[in-house]
This record gives structure tokens, sequence and C-alpha cells, in this order.
């Protein structure tokens, strides 16, 4: 009985654990995007699917640029002024 106790314990502790896993992982980037799309949101621009893209690549891009060139350019042909797509770009990477 005891056995069967501690294998059905450790089956649900790893079970917890590979459940938790992509949540840990997947995090930072989500809120990096989640930063550059409130900031352009908060700033009266459509956030639509080409300015989530842009977000999203440049949070998971381990560049770090300053200013951050290859992020902004994409957001200012979407019609971003320059100021709010550098500070948009520059919360994606926070």
């Amino acid at each position: 009985m005891r056995q069967t106790m501690r294998r059905i314990a450790a089956a649900t502790g790893v079970l917890v654990a590979g459940a938790a896993l992509p949540l840990v992982v997947t995090a930072p980037a989500q809120a990096d995007t989640a930063g550059c799309t409130a900031y352009l949101s908060s700033k009266g621009y459509v956030v639509g699917k080409k300015v989530l893209t842009v977000c999203q690549d440049w949070a998971e891009s381990p560049s770090g640029a300053n200013p951050p060139l290859p992020c902004m350019r994409p957001l200012e042909r979407l019609g971003v002024k320059a100021s709010h797509a550098e500070e948009a770009c520059n919360r994606a990477q926070s």
C-alpha cells in the first residue's frame, strides 16, 4: 500500500512538472511581446497580426541592438511613429 502511494505521488509530481515546464519556458517572450503591443495600443495604434509578429520576433531575438532598428523599421513601415516604435521595441527586449 505504501509503495503504491509513493508511485502515485511520484507520477503526479512528474505530470505537474511536465505541464508547468512549457509555461515557464514561454512566459518571458509572451510578457515582452505583451509590453510591446500594449504600449503601441496605448498610443492609439491598431495592434493586428503584423504588429504582433514584429513585437514577438523582436522579443524572441537575442539581439539587443540600440537603437533597435531591425524592430523599428517594420513598425515604421506599418505607420508607427519612430519614437513610439523605438519605445515599443525596447519594451519587447526588457
